[in-house]
């Protein structure tokens, strides 16, 4: 595993600063805020540059055995694409804020949190932050 992460990481690396170069070719328009266009890419190249060197500085100690994943049950992956398909069908007659702390519940309960306050403040708190950076500070319009 250590030998590859330590070229996972050089890959990522070297992704991150052709992506941070390639921002500089972005036009900024007339109308642009004070940080423009090109300050969304930067930051997420910056971002993985930074995750990129600590898989770098893990791999080089010597510390990089991660156990594997555990198996995904077949069950629970269909079940998950039929509730995203329901989804995708019913947001538009239901709602953004109806729909999406139903599905994010049901998600929640077949990945194995089964107690009831955990889960409604999960799914609530989830759907609640995605409406208010969409909604209100991106200005997104949500079905």
């Amino acid at each position: 595993m250590r030998r590859a992460d330590l070229l996972v990481g050089l890959g990522l690396l070297v992704f991150a600063g052709l992506y941070f170069s390639q921002s500089f070719s972005i036009v900024r328009g007339f109308a642009s805020d004070r940080l423009g266009p090109a300050f969304f890419p930067r930051l997420l190249a910056l971002a993985l540059a930074v995750m990129a060197v600590a898989l770098l500085v893990r791999a080089a100690s010597g510390r990089s055995h991660p156990e594997p994943p555990p198996r995904m049950k077949i069950g629970v992956f269909i079940a998950v694409l039929v509730l995203a398909t329901a989804y995708v069908f019913l947001l538009p007659r239901v709602g953004f804020l109806f729909a999406t702390p139903v599905l994010l519940g049901a998600v929640i309960w077949l990945l194995g949190l089964r107690e009831w306050p955990g889960l409604i403040a999960t799914a609530a708190g989830v759907t609640l932050a995605l409406y208010v950076v969409f909604v209100r500070m991106l200005h997104v319009l949500l079905p």
